[in-house]
């Protein structure tokens, strides 16, 4: 049993989540020498292949995955400007719009989770379902790696589709990057409140280039991901 409440719980597995299968290359600011060489699958290799303005061959990922805001120089968090800077922020509340934000609810607002009757199906007993709510955000800065208006277009779109891959539960969706909601050792979550995820869904995805070629590109993503969860009173 996790001693963290669950959306904590949830956060924590899904930024490992993240991390153990996408990263993007990391330098020295002080040596300027490679420290992280990028990760991603490998049946999306050519997915992310792309190449940066020195003719250098690379595979687009994420610098940092962070609990809440990052509070890093966001710029240029690769300490190479040849290399997209790229960031994940993970939260249970949504930074732009808190005020209408409900991050935990009883009923799914959105529509997407009346394709069954699962809920109506658990709700048991002593028991009931929740619906839990995270919104993962990425942004991406093109700003000195001399990628094309298509290029950074293609790109964009490949890492909001690979979010949406990495926040559905391998419940829905039997991939080798489904989402498992376990936790640091590998169980299945439990919080001391006997809540328990069963599965996830991305069920807003928001995305947008912002800025103007061909140095001054920035691509955001902004992804609701609801986890429905079994508690047991």
């Amino acid at each position: 049993m996790s001693t963290n409440a669950i959306v904590h719980e949830l956060q924590l597995s899904l930024k490992a989540h993240i991390e153990s299968l996408w990263a993007g290359d990391i330098y020295s600011p002080i040596t300027h020498l490679l420290t992280r060489s990028s990760t991603v699958p490998a049946a999306l290799s050519n997915l992310f292949k792309y190449t940066d303005k020195d003719g250098t061959i690379r595979y687009f990922g994420p610098q940092q995955v962070a609990l809440g805001r990052v509070q890093d120089d966001v710029i240029n968090l690769a300490y190479n400007q040849a290399v997209p800077s790229a960031y994940i922020e993970i939260a249970p509340n949504d930074f732009d719009n808190i005020e209408t934000w409900r991050h935990s609810l009883y009923k799914s607002m959105d529509g997407s989770q009346n394709i069954d009757n699962l809920d109506r199906v658990m709700e048991v007993g002593n028991s009931h379902m929740m619906h839990r709510r995270i919104v993962v955000k990425m942004t991406i800065y093109f700003l000195e790696s001399d990628q094309s208006n298509s290029e950074v277009d293609r790109i964009g779109n490949a890492a909001s589709s690979f979010m949406e891959a990495l926040s559905t539960s391998g419940t829905m969706m039997d991939a080798t990057w489904s989402w498992r909601m376990r936790d640091a050792q590998g169980n299945q979550i439990v919080d001391p409140f006997g809540e328990t995820p069963v599965r996830s869904l991305p069920v807003i995805v928001h995305s947008r280039r912002r800025g103007g070629g061909p140095d001054n590109y920035i691509w955001d993503i902004k992804i609701y991901v609801e986890v429905q969860c079994f508690k047991e009173a």
